[in-house]
């Protein structure tokens, strides 16, 4: 028998191993592929933006509903729950992100959908995951975003939510301040 050189099997191994993955139309770890409540994440445009002095408007519309970059409200802003009475404005939602923030907006769950959510963010995720309300949902819709990043639910996936956090909050964004 030949012996055949180390280099060339290991080229042979990793042609093999390319060739086997280009045929896996899985989605690739941490992807964030969708889930039976989560639609697929998406990309939306990332935007530039500035700070926006007080409660001065954005001077051009989101690339994204809810926003996922551009123009942002000034100063440091608490990432935690906020309820009915208070929703983050899209600014103060875009503010979280730019901290490396995930904000889950959502728009009239039941009691138990809203205390597992609070839960979260109150727990395993204080400080990196903000809830609020935001009325340009469909009723039980809850809508994951980061730096350019989102995801719409049709209801509260723990899991789901877990795994977007884990994978998005504390990420540095591209708003350069």
């Amino acid at each position: 028998m030949k012996a055949v050189p180390l280099a060339a099997l290991a080229a042979t191994a990793i042609a093999i191993a390319l060739s086997l993955s280009a045929c896996d139309d899985r989605p690739a770890a941490g992807a964030g592929s969708g889930s039976d409540a989560c639609g697929e994440i998406q990309r939306p445009p990332v935007q530039g933006g500035e700070h926006l002095i007080g409660d001065r408007e954005p001077p051009v519309e989101y690339s994204s509903v809810p926003p996922t970059s551009g123009w942002h409200s000034s100063g440091a802003l608490q990432i935690a729950v906020r309820g009915e009475d208070d929703p983050l404005t899209e600014p103060e939602q875009v503010s979280v992100l730019e901290a490396g923030g995930v904000v889950a907006a959502h728009r009239d769950l039941d009691a138990q959908q809203r205390r597992e959510l609070e839960a979260l963010a109150a727990g395993e995720y204080s400080g990196r995951l903000a809830v609020t309300p935001y009325d340009r949902l469909e009723a039980g819709q809850v809508a994951l975003t980061a730096w350019g990043v989102l995801q719409l639910c049709d209801a509260v996936d723990v899991e789901a939510i877990r795994a977007f956090a884990d994978a998005h909050a504390g990420q540095a964004t591209e708003a350069g301040h």
